[in-house]
This record gives structure tokens, C-alpha cells and sequence, in this order.
């Protein structure tokens, strides 16, 4: 009877444990994955309010919190971490691959949702299935805001995954510059050689961009290096078409004409990959393109290296602005003065080479622009005003269809504006293919620009004055559009 009893008292407590763990929604459920798959950020908070299973997974075995993580929350990430955690989450879940919502996050460069995981004491070093950290996927994907929060939540910066990749050597050889330079900072060491067996500056070059090559140099690290195939990091560059890192290798002491084991040397390789300007910079022929019709301002310039040729004409509604320098446009985008070995001061110049055009619009030098600093210019109404950006940033823009968009910038870039007496004009409303935009199309420097930004029209007489930085002062003409 005792037993009886006893047993009937054990029944009791089991019931009572089972009712009181609230049953989960099957429908809800469903409802998470979808929404967590999709980023719908009120569905996920929906479904967990209505008794969702936050630990479920998808068909592939992926749990709830992994999908939700790389998603666009719109501000709702911290909401939608604290709900997951309500709803008993295993915040440290991982996917077939090992890896975590943290990592993910990291991954994708979600702040929001990154921080909110940390609030919630996410584990900052576990390890995927290869042995790749939060900080690991951080740096493999540039994300320099993700870097900084894991490293003052602790994330171990000289961590080695399988291979004995740490995030420093990850970020310089996927080109994230920006990603090398904060971890540098925070103390992460360059390593002599990576585990592929490569030199820093090859790991760099491989990269393609020119600010984790620019940390390499800066940082003692050397030129030297071959890849597998025997290839210097000169013979990349030019292979790749990246002239601007060709530039400052050679600044820096790069000798182009060591030959791989196929017994071929930079120029032998920018040629084979019908690189022109590179071809040129290192020495071949250069055949740049040639406006057809237009006039020509011939600016004197022996700061950089010859005379600087301005052309205007008129294609339409466009107004064509191209410059030619005495050497290719990238020679200058390369570094300027910047030069770390004794053999490449031929390869430095003093001074800007960025162009400026002033149009005096109505021809009447007593109307327009009054600046004593640009005497040439007085009396211009408007002006094309140029600036360098990069390296290793993200821009963000919209399509010509209106949409959000971003592009990664891993090199030197030239971008030019419009300017009425020395206040931009705000575009914001013109279409982004009938903006203003600056190219370089073998080695020069092309510059479109719809006349109805400047009032102008086709066979409109103008005085423009033409000044390039370095070049002293400007030369001043009558152009027929």
C-alpha cells in the first residue's frame, strides 16, 4: 500500500512538471523558420510571443537564431535577441558547419544583432567545425564594427583556426584593409609567413587591395616573396590589373623584371592579361584614346612630368571633359610622393594632380565667382571640382531605379563635383546614370557632365580657366561647346 502510494505521488509530480513547461505552437513553429529565413522581423516576434519553439531548426539543420542572424532586422534586432532569450534559446546554437548566431552576425556585419547576442553573454571564442572564431568570420569579411565589439567583449585576437590562419593574416589575404588596420591596432602581430606559405606582401597583393598592401609596407614588411608558381607580388598586381598596387611595389622597391618559373617578369604578364596602362607603366607602349573633335587646353606641368591636355566637347547633352597627363592616370593614383625605397624617387612627384575647370558661363569676368585665391577664375559661375577617395571603403548609393546600393572600394578613386561660386550643387534629385562621374579609361581621366548642371547648351561660347595642382598657374581659353 505504501508502494501504492508512493508511486501515485511520483505519477502526480511528473504531471504536474509536464504541465507546468508550456507546450509548443507546431504551427508557430513553422511560422518562425519562415520568417527567420526570410528576415521578417514582426513574423519572428510574433511567432515567438504566440509559443514558437525558439530552439527549432530548419530542413538543413539550422537553428532558428543562426537564420535570423545575417538577416536586416530594421532596428528590431534587440527586440527580436531578447524575445529569442524569453522564449529559452540556446543563444551558442550552432549549424551543421558549427558556427553560431555570433558568427554569423559577425559574418554579415549585423551590428544590432551582433551587440544584442553579446548583451545576452554569447560566447565570443567558441569555435566552428574548422576552427574559426566570431573575430575569424569578422575579419574574413571586413567587418571593422563587428572586430571592435568582439574585441572589447574579449574575442582572443591571435587566435589560430586548423590551418594556423589568425584573423590578422585572414583580413590582409581576403583585401579587407580597413579590418587589418583595427586589428593592428588592437595589437595583432604581422605574421612572417602565412600557412599557405606565402609572404605577407603576397598575402596582400593575392587581396587586392591597396591598403592592406600600403599596412603591409608601413609595418616592415618586405617586397620579397614569390607565390607557388614563383611569381612576385609585382607580376600579381600586373597580371590583375591592379596598377595602383603595381605602383606601390614599386615605390617600394619591387624589382619588375625578376621572372616567375615560366621565365616571365611583370610587363611579360600584364601584357599576356591585355592590362594597357599597366603595360605602359611599366615601360611599354601606351595608346591612349584620343578625343575626336572639341578644343584643347595645353597645361605646362613639369612638377609632373610634361604637359597636361584638356579637351571639352559635347556629345548631346553631355559636356565631355578629357585629361590626359604625361604619364598614365593610375603612375599618379599610385602614391605621389610616397616612396620607401631609395631605387623609386624616379617614380614620385610633388604636389596634387587633380584637375579643376572653372567656366565663366556669361563670359563677363565681373559676374560670377569673386575668389582672389583662383585670380584665372574670377567671373566663373560654375566649376568641375575634383577630390581622391578610398582605399578600402564601402559606398553606399542608389540604382537608377532608386535602390539602396553599396560598392567596396579597394583602391584610389577620383570622383568629381559640381560646384555654382564654390557651393555644391545639390544633385540628390538627378538620376544616378545622369550624374556627373569621373573615369579612368586607359590611363585617362574622363569627366561627364550633363550641360543643364551648368545651364549650358551645345555651341555655347564659354572662358574656361584650366588648373591642375602641382602645375602652377592656370591657363585660361575660349571654348565653343
Amino acid at each position: 500500500m505504501r508502494r501504492t502510494g508512493a508511486l501515485i505521488l511520483l505519477v502526480l509530480a511528473a504531471l504536474s512538471a509536464t504541465s507546468a513547461t508550456p507546450k509548443k505552437n507546431s504551427k508557430e513553429t513553422a511560422r518562425l523558420i519562415e520568417a527567420a529565413t526570410a528576415g521578417d522581423e514582426d513574423a519572428i516576434l510574433s511567432a515567438l510571443a504566440s509559443g514558437a519553439d525558439a530552439n527549432a531548426v530548419d530542413a538543413d539543420k539550422t537553428p532558428a537564431i543562426v537564420l535570423v542572424a545575417p538577416q536586416l532586422l530594421m532596428g528590431k534586432e534587440g527586440a527580436i535577441i531578447e524575445a529569442f532569450v524569453k522564449a529559452k534559446v540556446k543563444i551558442d546554437a550552432v549549424d551543421k558547419e558549427g558556427a553560431t548566431a555570433l558568427m554569423t552576425a559577425a559574418s554579415a556585419g549585423r551590428d544590432g544583432i551582433l551587440h544584442a547576442l553579446l548583451e545576452h553573454k554569447a560566447a565570443v571564442d567558441l569555435r566552428d567545425n574548422d576552427g574559426w572564431t566570431a573575430l575569424m568570420y569578422a575579419a574574413n569579411s571586413g567587418s571593422t564594427s563587428a572586430i571592435k565589439a568582439l574585441l572589447e567583449a574579449g574575442a582572443d585576437i591571435s587566435a589560430k583556426e586548423k590551418k594556423g590562419w589568425t584573423p590578422l593574416a585572414i583580413a590582409i589575404y581576403r583585401g579587407r584593409g580597413a579590418a587589418a588596420q583595427e586589428l593592428l591596432k588592437a595589437g595583432a602581430k604581422i605574421p612572417e609567413k602565412a600557412p599557405n606559405d606565402m609572404t605577407p606582401i603576397m598575402l596582400a597583393t593575392y587581396g587586392r587591395d591597396l591598403a592592406a598592401v600600403r599596412l603591409v609596407l608601413e609595418n616592415g614588411g618586405s617586397v620579397d616573396g614569390l607565390d607557388a608558381d614563383g611569381w612576385p607580388a609585382v607580376s600579381v598586381a600586373a597580371y590583375n590589373g591592379d596598377g595602383q598596387i603595381v605602383m606601390e611595389l614599386l615605390r617600394a622597391g619591387a624589382d619588375p623584371a625578376i621572372k616567375d618559373k615560366e621565365g616571365k617578369n611583370a610587363l611579360d604578364r600584364a601584357k599576356e592579361n591585355e592590362r594597357s596602362e599597366i603595360v605602359a607603366i611599366l615601360g611599354g607602349p601606351w595608346a591612349p584614346p584620343s578625343p575626336t573633335g572639341g578644343q584643347n587646353i595645353a597645361i605646362p606641368c613639369s612638377a609632373l612630368g610634361g604637359k597636361v591636355n584638356s579637351n571639352f566637347t559635347v556629345d548631346g547633352s553631355t559636356l565631355i571633359v578629357t585629361t590626359q597627363f604625361p604619364r598614365p592616370l593610375t603612375w599618379y593614383l599610385g602614391g605621389g610622393n610616397t616612396n620607401r625605397a631609395k631605387s623609386a624617387k624616379k617614380l614620385t612627384y610633388e604636389g596634387s594632380f587633380t584637375p579643376a575647370y572653372y567656366f565663366d558661363t556669361d563670359m563677363n569676368a565681373k559676374t560670377g565667382s569673386k575668389d582672389p585665391l583662383v585670380k584665372e577664375a574670377v567671373g566663373s559661375e560654375y566649376d568641375l571640382d575634383y577630390m581622391q577617395y578610398g582605399t578600402s571603403v564601402t559606398l553606399q548609393y542608389k540604382d537608377s531605379e532608386g535602390h539602396d546600393r553599396s560598392k567596396s572600394v579597394y583602391s584610389n578613386e577620383v570622383d568629381v563635383n559640381v560646384e555654382k561660386e564654390g557651393e555644391m550643387i545639390d544633385i540628390s534629385d538627378v538620376p544616378t546614370d545622369d550624374r556627373p562621374r569621373a573615369d579612368n579609361e586607359n590611363g585617362v581621366l574622363v569627366t561627364k557632365v550633363p550641360l543643364s548642371l551648368m545651364k549650358l547648351a551645345p555651341g555655347k561660347t564659354v572662358r574656361v580657366t584650366a588648373k591642375v595642382g602641382a602645375c602652377g598657374a592656370g591657363v585660361a581659353a575660349k571654348v565653343k561647346l
